[in-house]
């Protein structure tokens, strides 16, 4: 038995939530406690509702989502029509890959993390905001902790999942999993019994990545960090560890702003000597006592400008805008333009800004300082 909306592990909540299905990205400030907690369908089964005294026939989901509250997994029977979807289940734990002991996260533990980061003190180590630091208040707040497992065995129900023609008319998970977690409110382990379809296996971190990386952050070094998505560079700060993940905060050379990396095996950390491998300009005024002067500066900047290009390297700059506001930007996809401002030529510099994600013009004598990373956009 199948209801047409939700299945067994899909992440709900209920309608008057501000997040849907592929909102959850979105950052959205407001009082999150009087908002309801994102759920995991746990039982589905048919059911007969009433309105205005008009009865018909629907489905009941039997949901359970962590509370902060009383530090517990709560189970509640709400109707189809008073939820909508938040994320599909699209896969299941293979119950092969796992043994006793291993760490599992409940399925809405991404989800919150992504928003509990977005509520941190976001500091502006650039110069691009002007402000010292930010704060978001997310409106998912029921962060659940890290599980641990303890068996998997069959599911029995308590309800007959056939009516007496066997016709099915209750849908439950094959396996249940039994769970601990550590209940800091009492200060004791906590046991729970969830569907496997409502949990996720917590990929382990090789110690010797945390160490090294460690090292790195102790000796104020650099790293080139690649994953799947995405390759940077960047100078580690510190290591987090929230719901069971590790994350590497770091100030990313391409974003110009501190950012968090997840610390898992698909994602690489390598050490580096420098981000840069070229900046401009040099103030080489021992040798060329010109070179402090705007004109050779600009020239400076152009030829280190060519230089990167050649090689299609990122390039980094500091820019005073016609306001006198000093911001960082990294480019890509770049050339150098000459216009024509009345009797005057004028170069610019334009390019792909990642900061701003379009494309942007930079008057090259407004340039303060150009760096060439050590890392190709090609």
């Amino acid at each position: 038995m199948e209801s047409k909306l939700f299945s067994i592990g899909d992440i709900v909540t209920l309608k008057m939530h501000p997040y849907s299905d592929g909102s959850t990205e979105i950052i959205i400030s407001g009082d999150h406690i009087m908002l309801p907690p994102l759920m995991v369908v746990a039982e589905i089964y048919k059911a007969k509702q009433s309105f205005s005294g008009v009865k018909s026939d629907t489905y009941k989901y039997r949901c359970t989502w962590f509370s902060p509250k009383p530090y517990k997994f709560i189970f509640a029977e709400i109707d189809e029509d008073d939820l909508k979807l938040i994320l599909k289940c699209s896969s299941t734990i293979n119950r092969n890959y796992l043994k006793r002991g291993d760490k599992v996260a409940f399925k809405t533990a991404p989800i919150e993390l992504g928003k509990k980061k977005s509520s941190l003190n976001y500091e502006d180590n650039s110069v691009n905001a002007g402000v010292g630091s930010t704060v978001i208040n997310s409106l998912l707040s029921f962060l659940p902790p890290v599980l641990q497992l303890v068996d998997i065995e069959p599911h029995k129900s308590k309800h007959a999942l056939t009516d007496k023609k066997l016709t099915p008319i209750r849908n439950v998970s094959a396996l249940d999993v039994r769970i601990n977690l550590f209940d800091p409110t009492d200060d004791k382990i906590s046991g729970y019994t969830l569907p496997l379809e409502a949990l996720e296996l917590i990929e382990e971190v090789d110690a010797s990545t945390i160490l090294a990386l460690s090292q790195i952050i102790k000796r104020s070094g650099f790293v080139n960090i690649k994953t799947e998505k995405l390759e940077t560079l960047a100078k580690p700060r510190n290591i987090a560890y929230r719901g069971g993940y590790y994350f590497l905060r770091a100030y990313d050379y391409l974003l110009n702003k501190v950012e968090e990396f997840d610390i898992v095996q698909a994602t690489t950390f390598a050490k580096i000597k420098s981000p840069f491998i070229a900046e401009a300009p040099k103030f080489d005024i021992v040798h060329k006592p010109e070179a402090a002067t705007p004109e050779f500066i600009a020239t400076e900047i152009a030829d280190a400008i060519k230089d990167a290009l050649a090689s299609l390297s990122y390039i980094r700059i500091k820019y005073k805008s016609r306001n006198d506001q000093l911001s960082h930007r990294t480019l890509k996809n770049y050339n150098i333009i000459n216009v024509k401002e009345g009797s005057f030529d004028v170069n610019y510099l334009v390019g792909y800004c990642l900061l701003r994600h379009d494309n942007r013009s930079f008057r090259i004598d407004r340039i303060q300082s150009l760096q060439k990373l050590d890392l190709s956009y090609k």
